[in-house]
């Protein structure tokens, strides 16, 4: 597979690492100074893996849909420039998937998530709370991941009907599912669903070591979206992991 980068920060380098333990090559790797890319070398990529500004999203990725590249996202931050990017991938018949975070764990973990909100459903004497915490560098808040978590908590958990993510300086109503974030220090993300009651509290909680397991996740989903025209998310390529598994 022949890889072109858009972000070379922490996060492209570790895709580079493993990318190329497994024999791919990183053609391109495309930061802040690098001169502008030619026809030529786009001809040379298989897939694209984005880890860079979300605002700039939009016009990284016309060219290579132009030039009819399937794509990566990892990237966040960028919802409110979907319909541009869903319009891109349309456009020009090519597959992109997307995801608030890629790491194999990550998405192991939204599944309990929506079986454990499920169960809790039937018990209104909890309450849940959603935590994260990330590195004092991290741009948007909450994180994506934490969006994601309370997406699903709200799909499965009745009396939960919207998200507070902003800091509550009063009594948070019933039905909102209050989710708040730290940023400090170096950490890598941690990532906590809290189910409280008078009795006792469960919890789930995530804790990514380092960025491989988002390198490894990103990688899946390169070679997941080959061949494909669409947009997708990484629900989709796990359900289809899953239902293959069925078969």
């Amino acid at each position: 597979m022949r890889v072109a980068l858009i972000g070379y920060g922490k996060m492209g380098k570790e895709i580079e690492r493993f990318a190329t333990e497994r024999g791919w090559s990183v053609n391109l790797r495309i930061d802040i100074d690098t001169p502008p890319v030619t026809k030529e070398q786009r001809e040379n990529i298989d897939v694209v893996i984005h880890y860079a500004t979300a605002k700039d999203i939009t016009n990284d990725l016309t060219p290579w849909a132009e030039a009819h590249k399937q794509i990566v996202v990892g990237t966040t931050g960028w919802q409110n420039q979907l319909h541009n990017v869903e319009a891109l991938v349309n456009n020009n018949q090519i597959g992109l998937i997307y995801a608030p975070n890629f790491s194999l764990g990550v998405n192991i973990f939204f599944r309990l998530i929506k079986t454990a909100a499920l169960m809790m459903d039937k018990f209104e004497n909890y309450d849940a709370f959603i935590q994260e915490i990330h590195h004092k560098n991290k741009i948007d808040s909450p994180s994506g991941t934490a969006l994601k978590m309370g997406q699903i908590v709200l799909e499965q958990l009745r009396r939960k009907k919207e998200l507070l993510n902003e800091t509550s300086h009063n009594a948070i109503q019933p039905e909102q599912l209050h989710v708040s974030s730290v940023r400090s220090g170096t950490v890598i993300g941690t990532h906590t669903l809290a189910f409280d009651s008078a009795a006792d509290s469960i919890e789930l909680k995530h804790t990514a070591k380092n960025r491989s397991g988002l390198a490894l996740g990103t990688l899946f989903a390169a070679e997941w979206i080959q061949g494909k025209k669409g947009l997708y998310t990484m629900d989709d390529a796990f359900q289809d992991l899953f239902t293959q598994g069925d078969r």
